[in-house]
């Protein structure tokens, strides 16, 4: 017997679907930060790919550079999320020095060295 032969047992993705038709609001609110994610996720793919470019590189030759097949960088390009230190191997395969990531946080700039950073994940 599965959760769903259960009396009474409604599956989330169900329980959520009713609740976002009973609540046009809510079901804006909803797609509006799933649209700003999808806009988060593009310009960051985006972004990957415009460093390497303003290097004047392929991926093929950041490839060569990383020790990684060409289609490799390319999933790395397009990934939504990867590791500190993968970012900065990236980074720096692509020419970039000195990295620093910066981020506004209550009013106030943080920056992080990304080569520290990508040393604790390790």
């Amino acid at each position: 017997m599965s959760a769903t032969d259960l009396p009474g047992f409604t599956p989330r993705n169900e329980r959520l679907a009713k609740k976002l038709a009973g609540d046009p609001d809510h079901a804006a609110a909803v797609a509006e930060i799933v649209a700003e994610i999808d806009e988060a996720d593009r310009a960051y793919k985006m972004q990957l790919a415009a460093v390497r470019k303003a290097g004047h590189l392929t991926q093929q030759e950041v490839a060569a550079r990383l020790g990684i097949q060409q289609g490799a960088v390319s999933k790395l390009e397009s990934r939504q999320d990867v590791l500190w230190s993968t970012l900065l191997a990236y980074l720096s395969a692509a020419g970039a020095q000195d990295v620093t990531l910066t981020a506004m946080v209550g009013g106030k700039r943080v920056e992080i060295a990304l080569a520290a950073a990508a040393a604790d994940d390790e």
